[in-house]
């Protein structure tokens, strides 16, 4: 559920023992919404956050290997290379992988079976292209959207509420440094919400072995009785 960059500033207002309301906090709440946004910053690096996680196809164009479309979710646009978690060639399963310091790009000047990609910004909003560069076809792309720096107050952040909240009350009381039992309070708080989370996005069934059958196969297949107990396999 999306928060409000204000609403976080003003939970941190209240858990920091202050007057309540931005308002009053002309001086502090300044502060506190950079300690938000640094939070923001720390905690997206964390992992790839389904929140922030999108799917596009983009066609290639052919001669450069370049993108012919903009890479762009539902919250902003792609610019840095290091947010491109996955890249597949279309009706593939695995993955491109990053261009070897090893091999000269000059002598990939025509298609193969294998694709490599590699950091381009020659266009906005499209940090990457493909070799050989003469690579047809298209692309999808598992990339992750950014909030724009700096924050204002009525801005959208996707991630966990509360862990924002207790990072920014800790890195408050640590510049304060009057009560030391209150950086270490923020401090457990924060890093108990971080697991939390984390564990959470854990909980769906993952595939772990891509060889072992889908649900539906099992359940068409002659094999779709496992764990019968009363039946001799040798029968």
């Amino acid at each position: 559920m999306p928060t409000l960059v204000k609403d976080i500033v003003g939970d941190v207002i209240t858990l920091l023992s202050q007057v309540p309301g931005v308002a009053t906090q002309l001086y502090a709440s300044d502060r506190i919404r950079m300690h938000v946004q640094d939070a923001w910053l720390m905690e997206i690096q964390e992992m790839w956050w389904p929140d922030y996680m999108f799917y596009q196809s983009i066609p290639l164009d052919g001669t450069t290997g370049a993108l012919t479309q903009d890479l762009k979710g539902s919250i902003s646009y792609v610019d840095d290379y290091g947010d491109i978690a996955a890249v597949y060639v279309g009706g593939r399963n695995r993955k491109l992988r990053e261009f070897p310091q090893s091999l000269n790009p000059f002598s990939l000047n025509t298609g193969g079976q294998v694709w490599y990609m590699q950091p381009d910004y020659t266009v906005p909003h499209r940090p990457f292209k493909v070799y050989p560069p003469d690579s047809s076809g298209s692309v999808i792309v598992w990339a992750r959207q950014r909030n724009d720096i700096p924050f204002s107050d009525n801005d959208k952040l996707y991630l966990d509420q509360l862990l924002l909240k207790y990072d920014a009350c800790w890195m408050y009381c640590v510049d304060d440094g009057t009560v030391p039992a209150q950086v270490n309070k923020f401090q457990l708080l924060a890093s108990n919400r971080r697991r939390m989370m984390k564990a959470n996005f854990a909980q769906q069934p993952l595939e772990l072995d891509p060889r072992f059958p889908t649900d539906m196969y099992i359940s068409q297949s002659e094999d779709s009785g496992w764990f019968t107990l009363d039946q001799d396999p040798l029968a």
